[in-house]
């Protein structure tokens, strides 16, 4: 029987949204309902071995149940940055493709996500004059406003003029410009030189919440992770040699009990309170990033 090769040209399934918003209980449903799926995940914090409850990394029968891509493929020291993620879930989505299957792409890191699928050209910048662009583009799209900075783009880099035209994303303006500052380049015309251009297409499915219902969801979440033994995961972690340098503890809540680990230097309460609060910031910021997707 012939591989049916028309899969290849069809635009790649991204389901994302804030933390909460139930990007697994949508994903999951999709691929019960279709069997050829497959997950790709986009969230950094499930990369790792070992977090698991403070992720809500789906579970061993799960994933047992539907194929899931890079989840559990670093130790907690590894270092991964969005160049790597990209270079990875390209294979997979190519492998996952060639087997006649369909790669949906699961996830909540922006970041990832732009990697993945329109490359990030600034991974080459050097950090200081990355962030002293980037300050120099926020201070004046502050002062001079969205739509005169936009229209400073129109000769500079016209695609990406009109991309912002359509949209009238601030991040993507901000960007554009932090491009600019750094590299004297168009983001535009960097986007085009690159080597490893990505031949899939996205198509989004943004999961929104209302804000109130979002932030109940969170406060649950949070609560029980609590009850399945969050905290006696980053005992067992902290008792491997896992500590608060590694990359793994960028996700959040672990760095908090740790300190309630430490001789009490922290509450179960504080701690959770201030994870809470965290996770809601975290939502935020998501929710900004993904009105791009939209």
């Amino acid at each position: 029987m012939e591989k049916d090769n028309s899969r290849e040209s069809d635009p790649i399934l991204v389901i994302t949204g804030p933390t909460a918003s139930g990007k697994t209980e949508r994903a999951l449903a999709l691929a019960r309902a279709d069997r050829s799926i497959e997950i790709v995940n986009a969230d950094a914090s499930l990369l790792y071995c070992g977090f698991d409850i403070g992720t809500a990394k789906p579970s061993q029968e799960i994933r047992a149940e539907i194929p899931h891509h890079l989840i559990d493929i670093l130790e907690p020291s590894h270092p991964f940055s969005a160049g790597d993620y990209s270079s990875h879930a390209r294979q997979v989505i190519r492998e996952i493709i060639a087997r006649g299957k369909r790669p949906m792409v699961v996830g909540g890191t922006g970041l990832y996500i732009d990697a993945l699928f329109d490359g990030l050209p600034e991974l080459n910048i050097p950090p200081g004059i990355l962030t002293q662009a980037r300050e120099r583009a926020q201070s004046e799209i502050a002062k001079k406003g969205f739509d005169a900075m936009h229209e400073r783009l129109h000769e500079l880099d016209p695609e990406l003029y009109l991309q912002i035209r359509r949209e009238r994303n601030p991040l993507r303006l901000e960007r554009a410009w932090t491009h600019y500052y750094a590299t004297g380049e168009p983001l535009g015309e960097a986007r085009k030189r690159m080597s490893e251009k990505c031949e899939f297409e996205p198509q989004y499915n943004v999961l929104q919440v209302p804000r109130e219902e979002l932030w109940r969801r969170i406060e649950l979440r949070v609560d029980e992770m609590f009850t399945n033994g969050w905290l006696k995961e980053a005992e067992r972690l902290k008792e491997k040699g896992v500590t608060r340098e590694m990359p793994a503890m960028r996700a959040i809540g672990y760095r908090e009990l740790f300190d309630v680990l430490d001789n009490g230097m922290l509450s179960l309460e504080a701690a959770r309170e201030r994870i809470i609060i965290r996770t809601r910031q975290y939502a935020k910021r998501q929710v900004t990033w993904m009105k791009k997707y939209a």
